[in-house]
């Protein structure tokens, strides 16, 4: 009980984070998706968060000689664990090429407890660009700080809905199409700021941009 406890709180800091660029549809298409072995295994970040990703997998029922047995059927996408000083967060992850660029598109797990506070609470993806240097990987995700100093300034038109609570800063959640997200990665995901891990790219040199090095350890 205390695991979900500290799983569903992982998400909610996800969720409500003001730093993460939010999506109530994915950024990826079946056709986009790709497959890297070498991503499976054990990494550290560098805050000593522990990263296990492995292939996705679904257990099917199926009858053989003896009777039914469950068996493994592997899927061209990825489950990732972070466990860190927040505690346990789980994702379905998905490898993508858009413009001949590496994204992951993050989606957390199935919220397991069943409380009130639980049907509150909805899921959405997230979008990093990928680096994968040997035994070594860089994420990046979208830049949120960014992406407000577009919409403040009436830089961009996308569908999205503005997320408005007291002492806090704005924050968004993009509800337009695959299509629409895909146009909009495809523009600016070539933009120095968008994915970036330099702090001074936010306009209010906020040091709140989400970015992670990992290193493998098995």
């Amino acid at each position: 009980m205390k695991t979900r406890i500290v799983i569903l709180c992982a998400l909610i800091a996800v969720i409500v984070s003001s730093c993460l660029v939010k999506s109530l549809h994915p950024f990826y298409k079946e056709k986009d998706v790709v497959f890297k072995k070498e991503l499976i295994g054990t990494w550290v970040d560098q805050e000593s968060g522990k990263w296990t990703i492995s292939q996705a997998k679904i257990k099917k029922e199926g009858s053989g000689i003896l009777g039914s047995s469950t068996v493994d059927s592997l899927l061209n996408y990825y489950t990732v664990t972070l466990t860190d000083k927040d505690g346990v967060s789980e994702f379905t992850t998905h490898l993508f090429k858009l413009n001949n660029q590496l994204f992951v598109d993050f989606f957390p797990e199935e919220i397991s407890i069943m409380d009130l506070t639980s049907f509150h609470l909805v899921r959405t993806h997230s979008i990093a660009k990928i680096e994968v240097f040997g035994d070594s990987i860089k994420l990046k995700w979208f830049n949120e700080i960014w992406l407000a100093n577009l919409f403040k300034n009436n830089k961009i038109r996308i569908s999205h809905e503005t997320i408005s609570e007291k002492d806090k800063d704005e924050s968004y959640v993009l509800t337009a199409s695959t299509d629409e997200l895909q146009k909009f990665i495809i523009k600016y995901g070539n933009d120095p700021n968008a994915f970036t891990d330099k702090p001074e790219a936010n306009p209010k040199g906020r040091k709140e941009i989400l970015c992670y090095s990992l290193k493998r350890i098995k």
